[in-house]
This record gives structure tokens, sequence and C-alpha cells, in this order.
């Protein structure tokens, strides 16, 4: 059965990220399917709200099952959007190490998927993508548009001919 958890993370100030012990503690004996993030600010503070949907473990022959089970977001892709997949993968693994969060926070691999098979070509079309709303637009939609250009760019899907953002091509 999937079940929601909703918690608040505040921003340590001596490292300059949110702490996300409570969720690396959450995340013990449960299988995380997916992740949304909201920030605001309370008193002047920033915070970090997560609305977490996930499954419990009842036991680790479950664990595996569901492991084996899962869906592989890669094999749904074609050679050249599967490149892509890999090549977002590795910058968000990068951006995760330097934020202080788990990569799946930035972008859940269902959302990799789909930004590599419609290639966006601006900031509208990435909202367009399942699960990938406002705040991590506002914060990463930037840095994935020129990941997606540098790989050959928009393909046309996903609102690329806007002007809110997108990635400017050689003309």
């Amino acid at each position: 059965m999937i079940q929601v958890k909703v918690m608040t993370l505040r921003l340590d100030h001596g490292t300059g990220a949110f702490d996300g012990s409570e969720l690396e503690k959450f995340h013990e004996g449960r299988e995380i399917i997916d992740v949304s993030d909201h920030f605001f600010d309370h008193d002047h503070e920033p915070r970090l709200v997560l609305v977490v949907r996930y499954h419990d473990l009842r036991d680790p022959v479950e664990s595996q099952s569901r492991r084996r089970t899962s869906k592989d977001w890669r094999s749904d892709l074609d050679e050249v959007d599967a490149k892509l997949y890999d090549e977002i993968r590795a910058w968000r693994g990068r951006r995760a190490r330097e934020e202080g969060m788990p990569p799946f926070l930035i972008l859940c691999n269902k959302e990799v998927a789909g930004i590599a098979a419609n290639r966006p070509g601006s900031l509208t079309g990435l909202r367009e993508i399942q699960g990938v709303g406002s705040a991590k637009v506002e914060r990463w939609g930037t840095e994935i548009l020129k990941l997606v250009s540098a790989f050959g760019g928009s393909t046309g899907n996903g609102g690329g001919d806007d002007k809110d953002g997108g990635v400017d091509g050689d003309g």
C-alpha cells in the first residue's frame, strides 16, 4: 500500500544544506516511490517541505522482490535518449553531492527518463514533465536545459518554442 509522509527540513547554516538526517532515518525499511519538494521562508528562515510517497518493506524477501520488479526507466528509451538519461543522472549525482541531499530529491528516475525522451527546450516545457514542478524548475531548470541543449537540443516536444528560459541555439 502506498503511504504519504510530510516532513519539514531546516537549513543547516553551518553547511549551507538542508539537514536530511530525518529523511535518511525515515528511508530505512521503506521504499521511496516519489518525493516532491516545496521551498518557503518561515520567520526569515528557509524551509524545505518534502512530501514522500513510499511503501513499507515488511521483510528482506519482500524488499528484494520489489527491487527486482521496480521499473527500469532507461529500458523504455532508444539508444540516443538512453545516453542523455545517463548524462542527466551523472549531473544529478554530482549536484546531489554538492548540495548534500539524496539524488532522488533533485529528480527521480522517472523524471530523468521523461526529460530524456521529451527533450524540453524551455522552462515551461520542463514543467510539463510529470513530477517536475516549479520548485525544481526554479532551482535546477537552467542547468537541465543546458544538458539537453548540449546533447543535441530539444525534440520540439514540451513547449520548446517559448521565451521563458529556453537555451538558445547557434542562431
